[in-house]
């Protein structure tokens, strides 16, 4: 059996929550956000993690969530800038922890990879997956 992970998700955005609800499945989840509202999301949708509404631009408030235990931190707020300034600083905090941060422009990705911070852009992973299932259909 799977060892039960402790995980941040810091945004609860459409993306944030999704895989808030999918993880917190069968993983300690907390989810974290500025706006208490966005928790909206994850009621009535079988969410079985914690929520913290704290100011996500702040390093000393987020140390609050015991970054340092966390197994695993997703990053996934609209704002690319406020999430390299948040994985550059969770790194600083614990080197060795595990962490994705979600970059919209692909653009900025080099600054990410720079920074040795393990990214996932939506855009550019929505174009891969439409670029192969054209190729799919072109073949038949």
């Amino acid at each position: 059996m799977e060892k039960i992970k402790f995980i941040i998700i810091i945004g609860c955005g459409r993306l944030g929550s999704e895989l808030a609800l999918k993880l917190s499945e069968n993983h300690s989840v907390v989810v974290i956000d500025k706006d208490e509202n966005s928790f909206i999301r994850l009621s009535n949708r079988n969410f079985t993690g914690f929520t913290m509404t704290v100011d996500t631009s702040d390093m000393d408030a987020l140390n609050r969530v015991k970054l340092e235990k966390a197994d695993m931190v997703y990053i996934v707020t609209p704002d690319d800038n406020l999430n390299f300034m948040l994985a550059y600083g969770i790194k600083n905090i614990n080197p060795n922890i595990k962490l994705v941060a979600r970059v919209n422009d692909p653009i900025k990705k080099d600054i990410f990879k720079k920074a040795n911070v393990e990214l996932f852009c939506p855009i550019e992973n929505s174009v891969q997956q439409l670029v192969e299932d054209f190729e799919k259909v072109d073949k038949i």
